[in-house]
């Protein structure tokens, strides 16, 4: 795997680490407006976000770059658009919760990224052994 891969996995990686550390497993997070957490929640998944994007023009790989916005971007717009019923209409029921952590969790989480980055080394390696 290269270096710049290797950088943005470890960012991602400590950016997951350190908001299950200080927020989501943190015995102070009832404490929190719900409102504040959702703010939160959503600062943390546009860094991510931007981290992949970052990662990925280095690579210059458009198609990529475009599942990646394509994934992000529907999560997202998916997120607020349950997010924005859940603040002006009505609060959400616990099950609709849930499913939004998870999704959630899977734009955060490092394993997308990691699985891209595979993805884009076996692809790199097939090309390699063609020529």
């Amino acid at each position: 795997m290269p270096r710049k891969f290797w950088i943005g996995f470890i960012i991602i990686l400590i950016i997951y680490t350190l908001f299950y550390l200080f927020f989501k497993d943190a015995s102070y997070v009832a404490l929190i407006p719900r409102k504040l957490r959702h703010v939160i929640k959503f600062i943390v998944l546009i860094t991510i976000y931007l981290v992949g994007v970052w990662h990925l023009s280095l690579d210059k790989i458009s198609w990529m770059k475009t599942l990646w916005h394509l994934i992000h971007v529907s999560g997202i717009l998916f997120l607020l658009f349950l997010g924005a019923y859940d603040w002006l209409i009505h609060p959400m029921p616990m099950f609709m919760r849930e499913v939004m952590d998870a999704v959630n969790e899977f734009l955060i989480g490092p394993t997308l990224f990691v699985g891209m980055g595979l993805l884009q080394q076996f692809l790199l390696n097939d090309k390699k052994d063609i020529l």
